[in-house]
């Protein structure tokens, strides 16, 4: 499709700067009191707020802190007092019932920018976001970079200090050429040793049937699938008017120039019956979609999806 290709007529802003971009404060503060849960039965212990397939829980030993009044004596450890002849109690981390993944695509296409930032920084954005989410949920998160030669993958971890190994993939991404997101996809999918929930950030500008393939297999070994369709405005509106260059943001050195307004009721039409058909695909599989353009405000959109999806029992 024609939202690969770059219009050379349009000078793109500087590249966000990396980590200490990533987590807005503003964004977390409208979405921090919201929660992402699973809607479907996921595999885990009955510690937190998701419908589990076991029953019964334990804990894993996280650290120790100083006894303050109203800690129960039971959690006093009697060693470390033995030895130090202070109080300490022991903190334990409770093992979730949800395990999610975030795959970020990062083929080509998404390092499209044109008034706003790219989509790629957008969904490293958007990951940021939800990761620090779940985990402050005591959720376990992992993260699936899609790109050639092979994927990165973060196995989910539940602890806070996770949340450090995830931003450090995040800052570090780039978008590179080509590559199939459904075939990236289905070689994570393995990697994933319980039930829970997979988030697909995608500009979906890709073969759906392949991609559809992948996320039918996603579905099949149980798990909740959203996905988060990210968009550059200029590609719904294509507001192009004269005589441009686009350059393929999917293969190095393939170059057109058109005039836009020549084909601009056609790319349209095109476009609107792939996102009609991404839809249907996603919500025929169970899933939740939603679509997000890069010009949107990262705090309010993603707040919206989140009611959303809790109005309706996610």
């Amino acid at each position: 499709m024609l939202s690969f290709w770059r219009n050379r007529s349009t000078t793109p802003p500087p590249a966000s700067k990396a980590t200490g971009e990533l987590l807005d404060p503003r964004v977390m503060q409208e979405i921090g009191q919201l929660e992402l849960l699973s809607r479907t039965v996921v595999d885990g212990l009955l510690a937190g707020k998701h419908r589990s397939t076991t029953k019964g829980g334990c804990c894993v030993f996280a650290q120790h802190r100083q006894y303050s009044a109203g800690d129960e004596i039971r959690q006093i450890d009697w060693q470390v007092y033995a030895r130090t002849d202070r109080y300490f109690v022991r903190q334990f981390e409770e093992e979730t019932n949800l395990q999610t993944l975030i795959a970020v695509d990062a083929t080509g296409s998404m390092n499209y920018r044109g008034a706003t930032i790219s989509k790629l920084d957008y969904a490293r954005r958007t990951a940021a976001c939800l990761a620090r989410l779940l985990l402050h949920q005591r959720d376990a998160v992992g993260l699936a970079v899609l790109q050639e030669p092979r994927a990165v993958f973060v196995p989910p971890r539940q602890h806070a200090a996770h949340l450090r190994a995830v931003l450090s993939v995040l800052e570090t991404t780039q978008a590179k050429d080509g590559g199939a997101v459904g075939a990236q996809i289905r070689t994570c999918i393995p990697r994933l040793r319980r039930r829970g929930l997979f988030i697909l950030l995608t500009d979906g500008l890709s073969d759906l049937a392949d991609l559809g393939a992948a996320l039918r297999i996603v579905r099949a070994r149980g798990h909740d699938v959203i996905l988060l369709q990210i968009l550059a405005p200029e590609e719904l509106d294509f507001p192009f008017r004269h005589w441009s260059a686009f350059q393929s943001l999917e293969v190095q050195g393939e170059r057109l120039r058109i005039d836009p307004a020549s084909i601009r009721a056609e790319y349209l039409d095109r476009l609107a019956e792939h996102l009609d058909q991404l839809v249907e695909l996603t919500v025929g599989l169970g899933g939740d979609y939603a679509r997000m353009t890069t010009d949107q405000d990262l705090g309010e959109v993603l707040g919206w999806f989140l009611r959303q999806r809790l109005a309706r029992g996610g």
